[in-house]
């Protein structure tokens, strides 16, 4: 016989006596009180239930509140345009005169227009420049 199962009938029979003289009820009793003595060191700070009870309501009342806004501040589906309203009006000479203005303002990298060119445009298109001045 070799080795390996000289090993493995020794560890059978020790395995078959120490099962003899074990009392399993005995012992679950001992390890359900020393259970119930020790401290719940092994779980973190943060599983208890008092800090879960705190992360829940947070969340809840973070989400409440992201829900309070989008139900009270809706996004607008369609973004009111006012220059487009305004440019509707113009003539086609009125468009090229407004465009020919803004192509100057913006080579010239200032933000004013010259005076000359305020003087012929009537208040319709002054409110018209002055809306697509402010983006």
């Amino acid at each position: 016989m070799n080795d390996d199962a000289k090993l493995n009938q020794v560890a059978q029979r020790l395995g078959t006596a120490a099962a003899e003289k074990l009392d399993v009820e005995r012992l679950a009793v001992r390890v359900v009180e020393q259970l119930r003595q020790a401290p719940a060191a092994d779980r973190p700070a943060w599983l208890q239930a008092a800090w879960l009870r705190i992360a829940a309501a947070v969340i809840v009342l973070v989400g409440g509140g992201l829900v309070w806004q989008t139900v009270k501040n809706p996004t607008p589906s369609h973004v009111a345009h006012f220059v487009t309203d305004d440019l509707s009006d113009l003539s086609a000479d009125q468009l090229r005169d407004v465009l020919n203005t803004l192509d100057e303002t913006l080579d010239s990298g200032s933000t004013t227009l010259p005076d000359s060119d305020l003087e012929d445009l009537d208040a319709q298109q002054l409110q018209a420049v002055l809306r697509s001045l402010e983006g």
